[in-house]
This record gives structure tokens, C-alpha cells and sequence, in this order.
């Protein structure tokens, strides 16, 4: 039996799921610590570095809305309830 969350899924499900918890620390790291990620970061004024911030905000709720991840809730960037 495939679970997710101690949820019996599909094998669809439990994928879109564990690839969403992958992109999800990916996208926090961006906005938290973009540093770690793009080595040209320091390079960025600030007002292009709110310009991409704003852009990963758009392809997360893109690639969200692909998957086919809902959300119940978003309580802050690490911290979100997703519907399974």
C-alpha cells in the first residue's frame, strides 16, 4: 500500500507530493538564503534581487499549479498544509 502522510494515495499522488517537498525547500532557500544557490547573487542591487525574488514566487505557484498541488492553508514560506 503507497502512503503519504499516513494517507493511503496513488502512485501519482505520492509522486506530485514528494517532487512538490523537494521544490518546496528548493524555493525557500531562494528566499531566505538565495546566496547558496546563485554565486552571482551579491552581484544583484536590491531592487533585482526583490525582481527575481518576485519571478520564483511566479514559478512556484506555476509549477504548484502543474503538479496539482492545493493547499489548505499557508501559515508562513516553511510552514504549509498541503491537501493530499
Amino acid at each position: 500500500m503507497i502512503q503519504y502522510k499516513n494517507k493511503k494515495v496513488t502512485a501519482k499522488v505520492k509522486a506530485k507530493h514528494i517532487i512538490s517537498d523537494e521544490l518546496m525547500k528548493i524555493f525557500d532557500r531562494l528566499k531566505h538564503k538565495p546566496e547558496t544557490i546563485d554565486e552571482d547573487w551579491q552581484y544583484l542591487t536590491s531592487k533585482e534581487e526583490d525582481t527575481v525574488l518576485d519571478q520564483v514566487s511566479l514559478f512556484e505557484d506555476r509549477i504548484h499549479k502543474l503538479l496539482g498541488v492545493k493547499f489548505k492553508s499557508i501559515t508562513s514560506s516553511n510552514n504549509f498544509e498541503k491537501s493530499i
